[in-house]
């Protein structure tokens, strides 16, 4: 197999691992407004996760956007290196500050789903431990 296909084949797990983060944050989100609304708990740590997870889902829309913008400037910087042009190295490092923005955006809404995990446990055990819940 091709070095091209091994990249091609990396970027589809990228792309489904993005998907994954949007899905997490989002039906995280839902699982708590659910929560809250089937409850009596009063937690401001409910609604904090409840906004790292919304933030989460949000952040990996741009991480799409660079993405693409990454692949296209790898494509770019490869079509002009066929054709001699010296642009090439230009498109490279773009590709390359597109591909770290990507990785810092992904790590970004992970980091959120991690601390919104860790404030609605955290809520949720003060619930039951005043004996909030229903």
């Amino acid at each position: 197999m091709s070095g091209e296909w091994h990249w091609g084949e990396g970027t589809k797990f990228a792309a489904e691992a993005v998907k994954a983060l949007f899905a997490l944050n989002g039906a995280s989100a839902v699982s708590i407004l659910t929560f809250i609304g089937n409850t009596h708990a009063d937690s401001n740590l409910l609604v904090c996760s409840l906004v790292c997870f919304a933030f989460g889902a949000f952040f990996a829309v741009p991480a799409f956007g660079t993405a693409y913008l990454t692949q296209l400037q790898y494509g770019n910087s490869e079509a002009t290196a066929e054709r001699g042009s010296g642009e090439a190295a230009l498109y490279h490092s773009a590709a390359a500050r597109w591909h770290k923005a990507t990785y810092r955006l992904v790590a970004l809404g992970a980091g959120l789903f991690m601390a919104g995990i860790i404030s609605a446990a955290s809520g949720l055990a003060h619930s039951v431990h005043c004996g909030l819940g229903s």
